[in-house]
């Protein structure tokens, strides 16, 4: 009897330990599973129907350096004035088409010797002034693309270190929502438009836009009424730029949203190619990368259809602008206001103005 309850004493003290501690683990393992799942969705980023908004231009140069920016200062300074070259340079093109127009002139008086002797002193003079514009050219060239480029290649540099040490800082549970290649799709590709963006196409933007300015205030001491009747059509060419840059800015950013997601369907199967081929996926995997490929293929025809557009609506408008200063400058011509010098003038500067302007939309798409 002794013995029957010891044995039953022992067995009810063992079974209550274990119940106790089978209560504990069930009561504590879901709370710990719990806060890992709230863990993992704090660190998940939230999907909002809201597009990132844009960057402003001095939000892209908030990487810089003091040396990054005195190059972009120096490489602006640069562009301005290589712009403001071409329009001198048109000054002393028309120049020397007077001087022809004048040897022309006096050889049909039949002054033969004395218009030699001009024609040779005018074009030595401005083909001397052609040589020291093009040194000019060269050097401001060489500095606005050294300027411009060395800059946005410390940035870019710096944007890709930043860009992989805030990756790795992540949660665990930030990686389950994005897909690795296409992580390193946007390292790579949206790094290299940023660093674009930062570099030579900033300055050749600013040259053209100089370049523009500084044609019509020439345009504006050589024959002012000339030059306003000719700026009527320069918010339209203006209004074409402006829709290239949004609109195709806009498409642009569609593209690469679906090539990266297509990069990292191609990174995901490649780095599992044995699995792939294993079941057999590999017709699945080809129809789900041509589906996202496709949309990116649909938005480069749009961003080609509508550049394409855009540009031809601002070349138009240029020989519009060229046909009303042909025929404004002959009117005047023919009234003894203007004189042969100044219509080129004018004409040639505009042109080359208008052509400057058309030339600044692309670079800001």
């Amino acid at each position: 009897m002794l013995e029957e309850k010891l044995v039953s004493a022992a067995s009810t003290v063992s079974e209550k330990p274990a119940a106790s501690t089978k209560s504990s683990l069930g009561s504590e393992r879901p709370a710990k599973l719990d806060d890992l799942d709230v863990l993992a969705n704090d660190s998940a980023p939230e999907k909002t129907a809201d597009d990132p908004k844009p960057v402003s231009i001095l939000g892209l140069f908030q990487f810089a350096t003091k040396l990054d920016i005195f190059l972009s200062l120096a490489g602006t300074a640069f562009s301005c004035a290589a712009g403001a070259v071409t329009p001198i340079m048109i000054i002393v093109l028309s120049g020397m088409l007077s001087v022809v127009l004048k040897y022309e002139t006096q050889k049909s008086q039949g002054n033969l010797e004395e218009a030699n002797q001009y024609l040779d002193e005018r074009s030595r003079h401005f083909c001397l002034l052609f040589f020291i514009l093009g040194i000019v050219m060269w050097a401001l060239s060489f500095g606005l693309n050294a300027c411009w480029a060395i800059s946005a290649e410390n940035q870019g540099l710096r944007i890709r270190k930043l860009y992989y040490k805030s990756i790795m800082r992540q949660d665990i549970g930030w990686f389950d929502t994005v897909k690795p290649g296409e992580l390193t799709t946007r390292i790579t590709k949206d790094v290299n438009l940023v660093q674009e963006g930062m570099g030579e196409k900033f300055g050749f933007v600013f040259m053209n836009v100089a370049g523009f300015l500084a044609a019509f205030i020439i345009a504006f001491v050589k024959g002012w009424k000339m030059t306003f009747i000719c700026l009527l059509v320069v918010p339209f060419i203006v209004a074409a730029g402006g829709y290239l840059e949004v609109g195709v800015t806009k498409m642009f950013i569609s593209a690469q949203d679906k090539t990266a997601a297509s990069g990292a369907i191609a990174d995901e199967v490649f780095s599992g190619i044995r699995t792939v081929m294993a079941f057999n996926g590999q017709q699945r995997e080809i129809a789900r990368y041509d589906e996202t490929i496709d949309e990116s293929y649909k938005f480069g025809h749009k961003i080609g259809f509508t550049f394409g557009i855009c540009v031809g609506i601002i070349q138009f408008f240029i020989f519009v602008l060229n046909c009303i200063g042909y025929q404004f400058g002959a009117w005047r011509l023919r009234e003894g206001e203007y004189s042969v010098e100044q219509v080129l003038n004018v004409l040639l500067v505009l042109l080359v103005g208008g052509t400057m302007l058309s030339g600044a939309a692309p670079n800001l798409a």
